[in-house]
């Protein structure tokens, strides 16, 4: 029985990644910076420090990182502000579809919460989530489990009754440790089949999802 799902954001909801990678790009040339798509890759799904640390692993200790992101941040929302979001495919089906059968939502996010609001905002999609878990809400960041286990509880449902929805390494191995359902829905990034074993199903859009709930629900 599925009574609650819980999202995450970017790649899985919001069609984002590949332009979160042009601001780092394009915020790394205006500080002089050259940042490898390889890296930007690497650290996907993660929270705000664990981002950080990447960066000053990657470029050293006198990497101005705070620079570096308040300028990615800043890009990001002047489009946001100026052209919305695109959004994946299925999702606004999936979400009619849960809403009307009382199902909980919540979103778990790396994206640091101002951010992450105006997005979904600008999305319109907000208004559906009875949750928003950020990643500065919890102490560790994925693959770690917390914050799914902080959005479980926000919502009020056990974490056997919860289904998690990711497109990320970090996040389908942090959807493993959580403990309940863990659905895969690619993006941009390959999940390796050893980080997919034993996941509970893997569709190739969030519409797939709805028939999965009904078979198992109803």
């Amino acid at each position: 029985m599925v009574r609650g799902v819980i999202f995450d954001m970017d790649g899985l909801m919001l069609d984002s990644e590949r332009l979160t990678s042009g601001f780092w790009k394009q915020a790394g040339e205006r500080i002089g910076a050259d940042i490898p798509m390889e890296f930007l890759d690497s650290f996907r799904g993660r929270n705000p420090q664990a981002i950080q640390e990447a960066f000053l692993e990657q470029f050293g200790p006198e990497f101005e990182f705070e620079r570096c992101r308040d300028i990615k941040t800043q890009l990001q929302h002047e489009y946001v502000k100026k052209e919305g979001m695109p959004l994946k495919k299925g999702l606004t089906e999936l979400l009619d579809y849960l809403k009307e059968k009382g199902i909980r939502m919540a979103v778990a996010t790396s994206t640091d919460r101002r951010l992450a609001d105006a997005m979904l905002e600008k999305a319109g999609v907000r208004e559906y989530f009875d949750a928003f878990v950020y990643g500065d809400m919890v102490e560790r960041s994925k693959p770690y489990p917390d914050i799914f286990l902080k959005a479980a509880e926000e919502i009020g449902v056990t974490i056997e009754e919860c289904l998690v929805l990711e497109d990320s390494i970090a996040g389908v191995e942090a959807g493993k440790a959580f403990g309940g359902y863990i659905i895969h829905i690619p993006d941009i990034i390959l999940v390796p089949d050893a980080v997919k074993e034993g996941i509970t199903a893997q569709f190739e859009s969030l519409f797939d999802v709805i028939g999965w709930i009904e078979s198992r629900n109803y």
